[in-house]
């Protein structure tokens, strides 16, 4: 199955030069030009990562990011930006941004991006499954063993064993 990507960015080369690397790459590309845009595709909760300029039109990318992380916070989240600051960087990662690259991206750089982002959030789902089936396992030793203790006959057959 293809990740599915989002881009925000204001910048209309950006969001070209990404959909065409991306999906030339197979993985299936939307677009948004401005924050009200990439809002909207984020609360249907349908991409697996996004790439979001820090500076946006009207808004911040980071503003972007927080709505992000409340509707939908198994997303993988790549910030970009064109005026790379540490205070930007440190935000956008305390945010939970998995990673900060700085224009111009070259066609490597953000493959390389793409696929640590998609590999990551294959990884946490994995965890996440081998999580809920470990608490399954243990309900139903828990369920199981309480089952045959409360058993009138399960406490006959030990006491007669222990006793002869």
């Amino acid at each position: 199955m293809s990740a599915k990507i989002l881009v925000v960015d204001d910048e209309e080369s950006i969001r070209y030069t990404f959909q065409a690397f991306l999906e030339e790459e197979g993985y299936e590309v939307t677009t948004a030009e401005n924050y009200a845009q990439g809002l909207e595709r984020i609360k249907s909760c349908k991409c697996d990562l996004m790439f979001i300029d820090i500076i946006l039109e009207s808004r911040s990318g980071i503003d972007l990011l927080r709505s992000a992380r409340e509707h939908c916070p198994d997303i993988q989240v790549v910030m970009i930006t064109g005026a790379p600051s540490v205070e930007t960087a440190s935000e956008a990662l305390r945010l939970g941004a998995l990673d900060y690259i700085v224009k111009p991206i070259r066609q490597d750089n953000l493959l390389r991006a793409t696929t640590m982002a998609i590999r990551h959030k294959h990884m946490l789902e994995e965890r996440e499954n081998y999580r809920s089936n470990m608490e399954a396992i243990f309900r139903s030793v828990k369920d199981g063993n309480a089952g045959r203790n409360r058993h009138p006959a399960y406490g006959r057959a030990v006491s007669a064993r222990i006793c002869c």
